[in-house]
């Protein structure tokens, strides 16, 4: 491999963020922003809004919210033999007009039943254009340098945390629930148009190569080609018959579960123990910022340290946090270290994960090992959301944190990081 700065056999200079490179990783974030915001990131506010504006049960919806969750797992799976036929740009456009059409439909309907039915779909369409869509894009545009790319695009993820979550309140007070959602829709639209028109499947169909390196360049053509009808030898039975598939898997639910926990009930909770609105809408957004620190500095010993032993750092210091969450109730000082850590460790999961991904499968076969532990994961996220409507006392669910995420731990510990796809 080439360093940065060197010129290639084309006589052209590596860079893993030139111009092209850097818009893929801007639009990917996006991506992970979009999919956040609607697919787990109503429980603090959107929700509590159109619950109290037409009378409808806010448990039920956050509990449909939970399998919402969940449906963007079985998207992920499912939608994953689509990505290989249609592949990412095509998935995710599709995708993403749909998910724009059911946002109206989620800001008119009066119809509970309708309106829980568009958040099981739009969950759904998730594991479209952000798990097999932006994912899947990173695996191929950065098979060595995926660490650090997706310590800045799940950036997108931790932004949910500072605009969506405090801004839409705002938004619906200047506007209405219906135009406050039609707008989020529109967005939405919009990307799928630029993702239609700017956005390549692989750097070889944009004129670039894999990590922004020429020494890929030997044969881009047909590795362009090739990639596009690979068939990966790793069926689903395969990648279910490997131990690690299940302690990845299931390690990185067990902390996405408890984050998610978290995230999904942190301004009530603070309230609940008696702590100002404000104050706790305050802690949310700090948290989000921290989070986009999390997010780089994690990527970045990622790529120093490799992801399993950066997995492991995660944890420690995700425990660390949910301590200082069950010791809310004995002082401010407390919401306020529980929101730094979770939320700079919330981070870096989302990267973690995939980054672990491609350590094990590689470019090649990371689609069919992020189908099967990708789906894993995301089942915990929504059994978190899930959570939060089982345990009325938030002292006991911090507790089941702890130890889900201590049993986490030492998956990831026993875990192994050798690579088995296909090498570059």
């Amino acid at each position: 491999m080439y360093k940065k700065g060197e010129l290639g056999n084309d006589g052209k200079k590596v860079c893993w963020y030139g111009s092209k490179q850097l818009w893929i990783m801007i639009y990917t974030a996006i991506l992970f922003l979009i999919g956040s915001c609607v697919i787990g990131g109503n429980n603090n506010t959107v929700f509590p809004a159109f619950a109290e504006a037409r009378g409808w049960n806010l448990d039920i919806i956050n509990m449909i919210s939970g399998i919402g969750c969940i449906m963007k797992a079985v998207g992920l799976l499912v939608l994953a033999s689509t990505v290989r036929k249609l592949g990412e740009k095509k998935l995710i456009v599709i995708t993403l007009f749909i998910s724009a059409a059911l946002l109206v439909v989620f800001g008119t309907t009066t119809n509970q039943a309708i309106f829980l039915v568009v958040i099981l779909v739009l969950g759904f369409l998730g594991g479209g254009y952000e798990k097999n869509g932006g994912m899947s894009i990173t695996a191929k545009w950065w098979p060595t340098k995926k660490g650090v790319v997706l310590g800045f695009t799940t950036m997108g993820i931790i932004c949910m945390n500072f605009l969506y979550v405090p801004l839409m309140p705002k938004l619906f007070a200047t506007t209405s629930l219906e135009t406050g959602m039609i707008i989020i829709a529109i967005i939405l639209a919009v990307v799928a148009v630029l993702g239609l028109l700017f956005v390549k499947n692989t750097p070889e169909e944009a004129g670039t190569y894999p990590d922004g390196d020429p020494d890929f360049a030997k044969h881009g053509a047909e590795i362009a080609k090739e990639m596009q009808e690979y068939k990966s030898p790793f069926t689903l039975k395969k990648v279910c018959a490997d131990r690690n598939t299940w302690l990845i898997g299931i390690g990185s639910a067990f902390a996405f579960l408890a984050v998610m926990t978290y995230i999904a009930s942190a301004i009530p909770v603070m309230v609940g123990y008696g702590y100002d609105y404000t104050v706790a809408t305050m802690i949310f957004a700090v948290g989000g910022v921290m989070g986009l620190v999390g997010s780089v500095v994690l990527g970045i010993v990622d790529q120093a340290i490799g992801t399993r032993k950066t997995f492991i750092i995660y944890f420690i210091f995700i425990i660390i946090g949910f301590i200082f969450a069950y010791l809310m109730p004995h002082g401010l000082v407390f919401c306020w270290l529980a929101g730094i850590v979770i939320f700079a460790a919330q981070g870096a999961l989302c990267n973690l994960l995939p980054s672990y991904v491609t350590t094990k499968y590689g470019r090649w076969d990371y689609s069919a090992g992020y189908k099967v532990i990708g789906t894993i994961f995301e089942i915990g996220a929504g059994i978190g959301v899930m959570a939060t409507g089982i345990f009325k006392n938030p002292g006991q669910m911090f507790i089941f944190d702890l130890i889900i995420l201590a049993i986490g731990l030492v998956m990831m510990i026993v875990s192994n990081d050798k690579l088995i796809g296909r090498p570059d």
